[in-house]
């Protein structure tokens, strides 16, 4: 399968996002651990950092910059794990009512050529059905019941289908067939 200069721009801005999180994440467990010396180097009280230390099997100076570390940092990270929305969008696919394999595919297609941007996050569902009804598909894909399907998703429900449509993993969407 080809990938047009635009997607391939869009896989490549979505891989580089993907990296960004993980970087975000191993910081924020480098930080974690931090604070988690300093507490136990705190509680130890004279001494600590070299019995930390020998724990550890570091040294000295890794436990200090450890504790510095510690000390810079606000608090544990309230941020939500990186694939939260992962899991999020998968756990509504297994709530989508089925529709025909084909009238999935044709979903997908029109999907994969419209630009959805922030201002599909309001009501994702209720725009995806206009581009249904632009499209103007064969009577035999039954517009009229993916438009229905479209109207009645959530927020939510319709940016999972819509992921999966643009990954192009139909899979995972339920088939009636």
């Amino acid at each position: 399968m080809t990938v047009s200069a635009e997607e391939f721009q869009g896989q490549l801005a979505a891989a580089d996002a993907r990296g960004r999180r993980a970087t975000a994440e191993l910081a924020a467990a480098a930080d974690d651990r931090a604070r988690v010396i300093a507490a136990e180097v705190k509680r130890r009280g004279r001494g600590g950092a070299r019995q930390v230390a020998a724990e550890l099997g570091v040294s000295e100076k890794t436990i200090f910059q450890a504790v510095a570390r510690g000390r810079r940092t606000v608090g544990p990270s309230r941020r939500l794990p990186a694939d939260t929305l992962v899991r999020l969008l998968a756990g509504e696919l297994d709530s989508v009512p089925p529709l025909r394999s084909a009238q999935w595919r044709a979903l997908a297609w029109l999907i994969r050529g419209t630009l959805i941007d922030e201002t599909w996050i309001g009501q994702p569902g209720e725009l995806l059905a206009l581009e249904v009804e632009d499209a103007e598909l064969v009577e035999a894909l039954e517009p009229d019941v993916i438009i229905a399907a479209c109207r009645a998703w959530s927020p939510v429900r319709a940016m999972a289908v819509i992921d999966a449509c643009q990954r192009d993993d139909l899979s995972v969407l339920p088939v009636e067939d």
